[in-house]
């Protein structure tokens, strides 16, 4: 009856606890199992996204940065021409040479036409955007270039008419500084610096599509698009460009835009000739390999959003839905058969788990029955002991009896007796199980060796401790140290002779770990080769007839508390002669 009760009562507890493990064990796989993956993928999003603007801004201030390198060294080069124009214009000696009036026949201005022509050519050589240097004469309409001499009545391009025709009107009159200017002619723009002092003029060109050019090579992997607006506020730029940028850059469709988005210009100023602008097309060179990479990572986010989702979806098919109906007839396992006996969860795990779990089911429930059983056990034995307990105390009562009869009647001896035996008597009634320190025991040690000493007489043994003061707090089995002194008492002393019995207790160091060593040995007849042959073998002592159990019970309750880490040895001192126990143990406080 009882019995039943008690599975009837597991199986209601245990089903309660099955079905709060279901809802919650479902619940957190599908949360655990979605939240990190949507996670995950929305901040590889946005570490996408943020990655992809990064490098698109770090792309665009490369672009800016490298031309506003490439434009200061420019003006870094104007500001020196500058300098050399005027310097040479107002100290050079072989300039002042040039005539009011020269022709190609005459010989006499060859040296002087020479060394210009070299000097401009080391110019020439000194800053790479130049086309060429010249020098003219506004008396004689003649300049001197790295080329060679153009007179009057020389052939002569568009530009060097146009700019001879320039100069021979504004070269009269002292310049103030440099000046720079652009001109147009034979389909090509140009920048021209000149600086005229005393009706002579010196200046160089420079061809805008050079500097277009080197823009577009120091931005290398980037296709940008170079222009300037001159004064009539026309825009410059190379032929080759789209007309699809062209009509965007004429419009300023580009003026509205924040800085690095698509089409974005820079500008730069180009000395004092103007503003030098750059173009960077959106989709051209390495930006449009960073758009590309952009739109293959988000189609890969897509790509990988859906098969999580699919894997999610089949997840829940393939082994959430069977795990659920595994959970739910766990549920009514009442009735054993509703374990998977349909073969119908389609995981193969599940399959096999299902027969082992009827089996472990069935030894869990006569497992569960046995702990019942020892649990009551274990109360029936608490009952008797504090039964037991009635005992001691009826025992202890008597001795306080005696004790007080006998000093009413003046026995001294009997008093004494009753008083050590009473304290010897409330220690052994003490809790065994607890562990008691190593100055309790001697304690105790010392009731006994007084009671022996008014059986045996003060003459027929001697007892001495010795060990170090470290050791007093140290923790023993109880009652260990009693029992190997009452040992050595019981089977060392007679009457025959007086014999001496020292107990002897110290801290070791041994194998890398602190132990307790206790040894006890007396001058006694020591111990027979049978008992050190029954102690080594582990077989019962019998002595005198007697079964002896006192070593036997220490050999085992240092196995139960302390394994393989403690032992005891018995030996003797001689043949038949003293005998030794040493015991060691870990050291505990």
């Amino acid at each position: 009856m009882g019995k039943r009760w008690l599975e009837s009562l597991w199986r209601r507890e245990r089903g309660k606890l099955r079905s709060k493990v279901e809802t919650k064990s479902l619940k957190a796989v599908t949360v655990r199992l979605i939240i990190p993956m949507c996670t995950a993928v929305a901040g590889l999003l946005v570490c996408l996204v943020w990655g992809l603007s990064e490098n698109r801004k770090l792309a665009h201030q490369y672009i800016s940065d490298t031309a506003q390198l490439y434009v200061d060294q420019i003006n870094s080069d104007i500001t020196q021409i500058n300098s050399e124009l005027v310097y040479l214009l107002q100290d050079d000696a072989t300039i002042a040479m040039i005539p009011s009036r020269m022709d190609s026949k005459e010989t006499q201005y060859y040296s002087m036409q020479r060394e210009l022509i070299d000097r401009n050519r080391v110019l020439k050589i000194r800053y790479s955007e130049i086309q060429n240097f010249f020098v003219y004469g506004q008396e004689a309409d003649v300049m001197i270039s790295d080329s060679g001499t153009i007179f009057t009545d020389s052939p002569k391009s568009q530009l060097t008419q146009m700019l001879m025709s320039y100069l021979k009107e504004n070269a009269a009159q002292d310049s103030q500084s440099t000046s720079w200017m652009m001109m147009h002619t034979d389909n090509k723009d140009y920048i021209v610096g000149w600086y005229a002092k005393e009706k002579k003029a010196m200046g160089c060109i420079i061809v805008l599509d050079t500097i277009f050019r080197r823009m577009q090579e120091v931005t290398d992997n980037y296709e940008v698009i170079p222009f300037m607006n001159d004064s009539q506020g026309r825009i410059l730029m190379q032929s080759n460009v789209e007309e699809k940028y062209r009509n965007e850059i004429a419009t300023s469709a580009w003026k509205n835009r924040s800085p690095f988005s698509e089409g974005t210009v820079y500008s730069y100023q180009l000395g004092s000739v103007g503003k030098l602008n750059l173009y960077v097309v959106p989709e051209g060179g390495i930006l449009e390999s960073i758009l590309n990479m952009q739109i293959i990572f988000i189609t890969l986010i897509a790509i990988l959003l859906c098969v999580g989702l699919f894997e999610v979806l089949t997840y829940y098919q393939r082994v959430m839905e069977p795990m659920r109906k595994f959970v739910q007839e766990l549920n009514e396992m009442e009735v054993e058969q509703n374990l998977n006996e349909d073969g119908n969860n389609n995981l193969l795990e599940l399959e096999s788990a299902s027969g082992k779990f009827r089996e472990l089911l069935r030894k869990i429930q006569a497992l569960k029955i046995s702990i019942y059983e020892k649990e009551l056990d274990e109360q029936r034995a608490e009952l008797e002991y504090t039964q037991e307990q009635i005992k001691p105390h009826f025992f202890l009562n008597c001795l306080s009896l005696i004790h007080g009869i006998a000093d009413t009647k003046g026995e001294k001896e009997i008093i004494e007796i009753t008083e050590v035996l009473s304290v010897y008597m409330r220690y052994i009634f003490q809790d065994s199980k607890k562990q008691r320190t190593v100055q309790e025991e001697l304690e105790h040690i010392n009731s006994y060796i007084k009671i022996q000493k008014m059986r045996y007489g003060e003459e027929a043994f001697s007892f001495e401790v010795i060990m170090d003061e470290n050791v007093r707090t140290g923790q023993v089995p109880s009652l260990l140290l009693q029992t190997l002194v009452e040992n050595a008492v019981v089977h060392g002393v007679t009457l025959d002779r007086s014999i001496e019995i020292s107990l002897y207790i110290t801290r070791e160091h041994y194998e890398e770990n602190e132990y307790l060593y206790i040894c006890i040995s007396d001058t006694g007849n020591g111990f027979s080769q049978e008992t050190l042959d029954a102690i080594e073998n582990e077989t019962p002592i019998i002595y005198n007839g007697r079964k002896h159990v006192g070593l036997s019970n220490i050999r085992r309750r240092l196995e139960l508390i302390y394994g393989k880490n403690a032992g005891i040895t018995c030996s003797n001192m001689d043949e038949n002669y003293g005998a030794v126990v040493e015991v060691r143990m870990p050291w505990t406080e």
